[in-house]
């Protein structure tokens, strides 16, 4: 009986699954790929499809944290938004800002908000200097958010300092990436934890293994945040065992807009804490505004539970605007068609297109899949770089020397579609023309990829390549 009513159930779950995928409408080759997958693996299939397949986007418009933890942030930043109106300002007669900025608030909800005291870090270096500086000095709050929480001497001393601001009454709050820090050591955290800090893994759940928060922010007292690529780790200082040096860009600031970073954590926190962070305490009123030396500011976010792939359409938006230039920073080049379409035919358009890369690789496949993918790029007359002083964990991107966006998200589909990720984008000529600065000083460090380049590579390894691309959604 056993034997008949098994292949029977996973038949019937099988194409329950298959009218599942038919009626979300998704993208049409995820869809026949996952119906290949259960009719050609019965049972294994199945596994496959719960662990990787599922659309979260219907379980996050269901989970009631979630949505009470949206209606929470937006609530809070609401004063805000209605005192700083960026409709208002000159800026917004610049057309790539104002279309930028319209997207990103249909998707997201933000505004553009000001910040002052805005620093570029490029080293871990400068970051954790600064960071550490900024926790002696806390007085109310210090909540922490990180995709990697390493277990070494840095952050050691994080924790050490951290309980040291328990013992004061700050309240500490930790969140990490379960499946991202899996591999390091929990007993600092644990001693933190009992010290009296509020520490918490995120996505823990065997559910959502195939999914991260792959967000990194830091906000102290509702009054600074930090933002970027770095995790927490001596790896993103002095590029640890593997790498000669670590670069990376983080963002150090001050001023209203903290407040929207402050509500992203806030949320998340809330979902998977339950505790309500939504007072005056952690969002108190901003200290006025210096004349003159702020600038414009905007948060957007998305994840595999979002209405919206707001980051991927956004990001789309922006670059196909261009008329000048593009120049991307990023580990990794897995992109979506949309995105490596858009970017080639800027470059056939005569738009100066510079994408920067790893040239020293912490994994290997979505290395070698990235390869698949320049050719299109450079033959359209596009200019390719990887970066071969160490890693470059960087995510950048200007756009005509007057859009600036530096945030957590990688250009390739697992951190459009699968991850928490969070960017910034300014408007602001100064801002971006520092993070182009950057990338200048970055090209001395670079091998530029040409056609005599992708020519050279073997037929083996051009297979091999285009293997690592089938994976392209689950690098």
């Amino acid at each position: 009986m056993f034997d008949t009513l098994l292949p029977l159930a996973i038949a019937l779950y099988s194409l329950a699954v298959i009218v599942t995928l038919i009626y979300e409408e998704r993208d049409p080759s995820t869809t026949l790929a996952w119906i290949l997958v259960l009719l050609l693996l019965p049972g294994l299939g199945v596994f496959l499809y719960l662990l990787f397949g599922r659309d979260q986007r219907k379980a996050g418009a269901r989970d009631k944290h979630r949505v009470e933890g949206a209606r929470r942030a937006a609530q809070a930043v609401a004063p805000l938004r209605d005192a700083y109106l960026f409709s208002q300002s000159p800026h917004a007669e610049d057309p790539l800002y104002r279309l930028v900025a319209s997207a990103i608030e249909r998707f997201n909800g933000t505004t553009p908000l000001p910040c002052v005291d805005l620093a570029i870090l490029s080293s871990g270096d400068e970051k954790f200097t600064r960071l550490l500086a900024d926790i002696e000095a806390a007085e109310h709050s210090v909540h922490l958010q990180y995709f990697i929480w390493e277990a070494d001497e840095l952050t050691g001393r994080v924790c050490d300092l951290l309980a040291a601001k328990v013992a004061q009454g700050v309240q500490v709050r930790i969140l990490y990436d379960w499946v991202g820090s899996a591999f390091y050591s929990k007993r600092q955290l644990k001693a933190l934890k009992t010290a009296g800090a509020h520490v918490r893994p995120d996505r823990a759940d065997w559910r959502t293994l195939n999914f991260r928060n792959h967000r990194k922010c830091v906000v102290i007292d509702g009054r600074i945040a930090y933002t970027g690529g770095m995790n927490m780790g001596l790896e993103y200082a002095d590029g640890g065992r593997r790498f000669d040096e670590w670069r990376d860009t983080h963002l150090r600031f001050l001023g209203p807009l903290v407040h929207d970073v402050q509500a992203l954590f806030a949320s998340r926190w809330y979902r998977v804490s339950g505790e309500d962070l939504f007072d005056s305490a952690c969002f108190p009123t901003p200290d006025p505004l210096p004349d003159g030396s702020w600038v414009w500011g905007q948060l957007a976010f998305s994840g595999p539970e979002s209405q919206w792939q707001s980051l991927r359409h956004v990001l789309h938006l922006a670059i196909g605007q261009a008329t000048e230039r593009v120049r991307v920073q990023s580990p990794y080049y897995v992109p979506d068609q949309t995105i490596a379409d858009t970017l080639a035919a800027n470059a056939a358009a005569g738009v100066d297109v510079q994408f920067m890369m790893a040239g020293v690789h912490d994994k290997r496949l979505p290395w070698w899949a990235a390869f698949s993918y320049l050719d299109e790029l450079v033959e359209a007359g596009a200019r390719v770089y990887q970066y071969e002083a160490g890693f470059l964990h960087s995510k950048a991107v200007t756009v005509d020397g007057r859009l600036a966006s530096i945030g957590t998200t990688n250009f390739d589909i697992r951190s459009f579609v699968l991850h928490d990720e969070l960017q910034l984008f300014f408007y602001d000529e100064g801002v971006a023309a520092a993070q182009d600065a950057l990338f200048d000083k970055d090209v001395a460090s670079c091998r530029e990829v040409t056609i005599e380049t992708l020519e050279r590579i073997g037929r083996l390894a051009r297979f091999r390549n285009a293997v690592a691309r089938l994976f392209s959604r689950v690098l």
